[in-house]
């Protein structure tokens, strides 16, 4: 009985939105570009994105056919994990249920439309948004969870993340790499870049990578091209974040083989927008986000939260526009100030101030992915936990070398500046897996 629910729960867990589990399927049909994945006779439509053929044992990412893999590699993946799946899933079910905690009643009429898939309206953002009370908080943050639960089940995705280069030719007042900054500047070469991407894929089993830099127009279209196609050809999901760039450039890293981009919009207020980001356009930048949605990339944006003079309000339409722009996940954090930056005596906003805005994403958006930032984890020893049980379902790792690692300083305080990788990827799945979380691009081992 125990091994039937176990192979039902399975089944159930490879079917999360855009195929979030690197669980590999049997591909039985390809039309028109189309592929069919069956998962124990379940079938599942995906876009195909490699040289696999029916019959073939395939992993999906973000909707997409990334890569084969032998049979019999696939047949021991899925051994171990449908076991590990039905231990992880009852912790999940067990860590995402409400408590019969005190609350006004209007705290409880708000979490009912919520739990009932209405839409809130913006008073009722503003109320959540400007909650204190301990046990109204805890309500907030257990009926996110439980949110995402029942619609992801214990999906996480872990993301590896490689800083390629902190040289920039803009000036935004956060950040610690803006272009007047007077620090060690560094430039990884293409060849550096896909050495530590196949390190990171065939050594440490990552299935989607972010390849992020400032905006440094020093690499050519070509060398960009080269390293996404050359990355691509090692079977992953390739996160492009290089900024405001030509579209003429995002089509050719789509063409190359890149399949997602993290680009944030930063505030939704044109006017502070402004003030921030001196020489930069707001308009162009949402454009982009706009332009590369369009020709295929799945979006991961956002904003900064606690600029100077910004508003409640604003970070309300922070939230609005980020699933104007359907994105497929959300990136937010807090400015943590820069030494050497116009903001570097910005006052620090507290951790609660984020984990209600993960929650309320969470309310109007309730199928995305959130991401816990690296910026958010600055905040307190437990963000990233405490971001995982107020409705968050996305990790990223840092994998820059170290001697890079510490030169992309955008913010001061960084959480993972002298961890090692493996002791990252170590601590990362010990948390997830205490979480009942199963963490889905990087390895089983």
């Amino acid at each position: 009985m125990l091994k039937k629910l176990a192979k039902v729960l399975l089944i159930m867990l490879c079917f999360q939105i855009h195929m979030c589990y690197a669980i590999p399927g049997k591909l039985v049909e390809i039309k028109d570009n189309i592929g069919t994945v069956d998962y124990f006779g379940e079938k599942r439509k995906v876009l195909m994105d490699s040289e696999a053929q029916a019959g073939d044992y395939v992993y999906a990412q973000g909707g997409v056919v990334i890569s084969k893999i032998a049979e019999q590699d696939a047949l021991k993946i899925l051994d171990f994990w449908k076991e590990k799946f039905f231990e992880l899933k009852k912790v999940d079910n067990q860590l995402a249920k409400i408590e019969d905690l005190e609350a006004s009643d209007n705290l409880l009429e708000i979490l009912q439309k919520v739990n009932l898939r209405k839409e809130l309206n913006n008073n009722e953002l503003l109320n959540l948004l400007r909650l204190k009370d301990k046990n109204e908080l805890k309500l907030l943050y257990e009926t996110a969870n439980n949110l995402r639960q029942k619609e992801h089940d214990n999906a996480c995705c872990v993301h590896g993340i490689i800083e390629f280069s902190n040289n920039c030719r803009r000036n935004c007042f956060y950040c610690g790499i803006r272009k007047d900054n007077n620090i060690k500047r560094y430039r990884m070469s293409a060849e550096e870049i896909i050495s530590l991407a196949k390190h990171a894929v065939d050594n440490l089993g990552f299935k989607a990578l972010v390849l992020q830099s400032g905006e440094d127009l020093s690499y050519t279209d070509e060398e960009l091209v080269k390293v996404v196609k050359t990355i691509r050809k090692l079977g992953v999901l390739i996160f492009i974040s290089i900024g405001t760039r030509k579209k003429e450039l995002y089509k050719k890293l789509y063409d190359a083989g890149a399949r997602a981009v993290l680009l944030r919009f930063e505030t939704s207020n044109k006017e502070l927008f402004k003030k921030v980001r001196p020489e930069t356009n707001f308009e162009e930048r949402i454009e982009l986000i706009k332009y590369a949605k369009k020709i295929g990339y799945l979006i991961a944006t956002g904003f900064i939260m606690g600029i100077p003079e910004e508003t409640e309000q604003d970070i309300i339409n922070n939230i609005i526009l980020t699933k104007a722009l359907k994105a497929d996940m959300y990136s937010f954090g807090p400015l943590i100030p820069a030494k050497n930056t116009p903001l570097e005596n910005q006052k620090q906003i507290d951790i609660n101030s984020v984990l209600k805005v993960i929650s309320l994403c969470r309310f109007m958006d309730v199928r995305s992915k959130i991401l816990v930032t690296s910026a958010v984890e600055t905040l307190h020893e437990d963000a990233k936990k405490q971001g995982l049980l107020a409705g968050a379902n996305s990790l990223m790792i840092n994998l820059t070398p170290h001697c890079y690692k510490e030169l992309y300083s955008i913010y001061s305080g960084r959480p993972d500046k002298d961890i090692t990788v493996k002791k990252n990827i170590k601590e990362t799945i010990k948390l997830l897996y205490s979480l009942g979380r199963a963490p889905t691009d990087i390895g089983h081992t």
